[in-house]
């Protein structure tokens, strides 16, 4: 597959290509999602034992307890959230370089990195404690933050726009400058804050660009996510009409979509292990595009110069002895 990169790649050549991997790695993926969704819960369990008691210590209603509350929350849930998006990065650069590694080795190489994840993230959670003390002088909670986001979760549409509008908002704006910063952390051993440089310098002249992939990522992965979303909860509704769950005297369509409501939980989980690895696929795509024009392509020049210059005729040497 490494010949995909040795011609221009667009934008829509790295969805064809990433969708070519998912399908091609479907069984994989799926299996890693299971397999980290097991290890994630016995994780959590065992960090609240931990994390819960600190809270106690800490007095949210302060600036200072604010600020260290958001700090360990973007921690705790970056670290999460990486620690998953790495092991499908290593299944694709595998899979692309024609090495063909299973659930449980995308796993365990996930948890590898876990140092290089945890660096990088908690250097953008020291870039993010200026901005938080800020907030924190102008009057912002952690119990406004808690009903904002509450507030924005609590029913199916605004759960959507929330994560479609907002998220994808912020993530566009952060990812213009830190494209590459994770992979480069992941791939190249770089330690967190070296990361992000060298991300912005890939990124220079790509700014606008990189905003438009994570945009464009986004809501590919949105679209999807509400049309299964839709799908799901609309064969939920049937169902429960169908088996007579739907009184009769009441919009049965507003019925359908409470019921439809009331398995949230289970949808959430089902879309999540399904379409959580296509955002991490195209991704990787981008970042070996990249390296390939930026390093790839350098190094066979190189080659090939060397080559041009073995293959040059020498000068024949002049016979300065006479007899």
């Amino acid at each position: 597959m490494q010949e995909w990169f040795q011609e221009k790649i667009t934008d829509a050549k790295v969805l064809d290509l990433s969708m070519e991997v998912y399908k091609k790695k479907f069984k994989s993926l799926i299996g890693y999602q299971f397999l980290f969704a097991i290890i994630i819960i016995v994780m959590m369990m065992a960090g609240g034992l931990l994390i819960l008691p600190m809270l106690f210590w800490i007095n949210l209603g302060s600036i200072p307890g604010f600020v260290l509350f958001i700090v360990l929350l973007i921690m705790g849930i970056g670290t999460l959230m990486s620690l998953n998006n790495v092991g499908i990065f290593h299944m694709t650069h595998s899979y692309i370089n024609g090495e063909d590694i299973s659930a449980s080795e995308a796993l365990g190489r996930a948890f590898s990195s876990f140092k290089y994840i945890f660096r990088i993230v908690g250097a953008l959670a020291i870039c993010l404690v200026p901005i938080l003390f800020i907030l924190g002088l102008a009057g912002v909670t952690t119990t406004a933050v808690t009903v904002f986001h509450q507030q924005m979760v609590s029913g199916i549409l605004t759960y959507l726009l929330f994560n479609v509008l907002f998220l994808s908002f912020i993530t566009a704006i952060i990812g213009s400058f830190l494209f590459y910063s994770l992979h480069i952390a992941v791939f190249d051993k770089e330690k967190g804050f070296a990361s992000i440089k060298r991300s912005m310098q890939f990124a220079k002249g790509e700014v606008l660009k990189n905003a438009f992939r994570v945009l464009s990522i986004s809501m590919f992965h949105w679209g999807v996510n509400v049309s299964v979303y839709a799908s799901i909860a609309g064969a939920v509704g049937l169902l429960s009409f169908l088996f007579g769950k739907i009184q009769g005297g009441e919009s049965i369509v507003t019925q359908m979509m409470l019921y439809s409501q009331k398995g949230r939980s289970f949808i959430d989980f089902v879309v999540g292990i399904l379409l959580n690895p296509i955002s991490p696929i195209i991704w990787t795509v981008y970042y070996i595009n990249m390296k390939y024009k930026k390093e790839g392509l350098k190094i066979n020049n190189m080659i090939e110069s060397l080559e041009h210059k073995k293959s040059e005729e020498l000068p024949e040497n002049l016979d300065i002895h006479y007899e």
